[in-house]
């Protein structure tokens, strides 16, 4: 098969799951003249990409010394034995010195050591100290791979979509060992999917290098108001009750997340979905409900 790059707006997407698949559909779509190949460990999933729209690849695949313009890391750690190794790998599939390119690497927030309550912004983000745990280690190895190596960062809040999330997992559990009053931040997989987009095609004040960007819906808001949402909602499946089994006084407060910053350097970008309590209240479809795509 070959995988040679033929359009300027070719994109390779590392790990093209949930996000990213939806990533790369998003990119096709705008660009159809652009070859988006999705890179995957196994051919599991091949099938599915294909009816995205992308071309699916193992590292096999690639030819020797092959460039991309555009390139997105998007695979989760719990998949790599050594995660910053792996991003590193695919900054070198990045052609870096193309006009208006662009790679990302979707991060989390969980590297964000407020748990007190308080206000994150782009600005202002106090960040868990090397060598606390692996799961951060690995994250912030990699974010500084990245920005080191010219690339961006997404940070992503909690990512959710009409048949996935932590409320799902809330209700099939209900002895949940958290306090209901936790304030935790989201943000749709669809405008995940988006934010990225705007960030590579450096919509605003880009192309952007070595920048660091964070999503979210500018929501914060409350396990405990996540599960009312869900009940208020009516719909099938979203309903039982959820008993916290953490009390109030063993459990951090949680954090309280805003993204205008990167709202502003992207040109005003916007959510599709306006926060979860919104989602569910339109009726909670979405491109993954509509394909039954998990």
């Amino acid at each position: 098969m070959s995988t040679s790059p033929s359009s300027s707006r070719d994109l390779i997407v590392v790990g093209p799951g949930v996000l990213g698949g939806y990533l790369g559909k998003l990119w096709k779509d705008a660009y159809p003249e652009a070859r988006v190949l999705g890179l995957t460990n196994t051919t599991n999933n091949h099938d599915r990409l294909r009816n995205l729209g992308l071309t699916p690849a193992l590292k096999s695949d690639l030819l020797p010394g092959q460039k991309f313009p555009f390139a997105v890391f998007s695979a989760p750690p719990s998949g790599s034995q050594n995660y910053p190794a792996e991003v590193k790998a695919a900054l070198s599939l990045w052609d870096a010195e193309a006009e208006g390119s662009s790679f990302l690497f979707t991060s989390s927030l969980s590297v964000c050591s407020e748990e007190d309550g308080g206000l994150v912004t782009d600005q202002d983000c106090p960040l868990v100290p090397l060598g606390k745990g692996p799961s951060t280690d690995r994250l912030l190895l990699a974010e500084e791979a990245v920005v080191k190596g010219g690339g961006n960062v997404l940070r992503l809040v909690g990512l959710y979509h009409g048949q996935r999330g932590a409320h799902n997992y809330f209700l099939k559990v209900k002895d949940v060992p958290r306090w209901g009053g936790y304030t935790v931040n989201l943000i749709h997989y669809e405008d995940a999917s988006r934010l990225s987009m705007s960030i590579i095609r450096g919509d605003g004040n880009g192309p952007f290098k070595g920048r660091i960007f964070l999503g979210c819906d500018n929501h914060p808001i409350t396990f405990q108001a996540m599960v009312d949402a869900c009940h208020h909602s009516g719909l099938p499946g979203l309903q039982g009750e959820v008993n916290w089994t953490l009390p109030q006084a063993q459990s951090t407060l949680g954090k309280k997340v805003d993204n205008s910053g990167t709202r502003e350097v992207l040109g005003g970008w916007e959510p599709k979905f306006d926060g979860f309590e919104a989602f569910l209240a339109a009726g909670g479809t979405d491109f993954y409900t509509a394909t039954g795509w998990i």
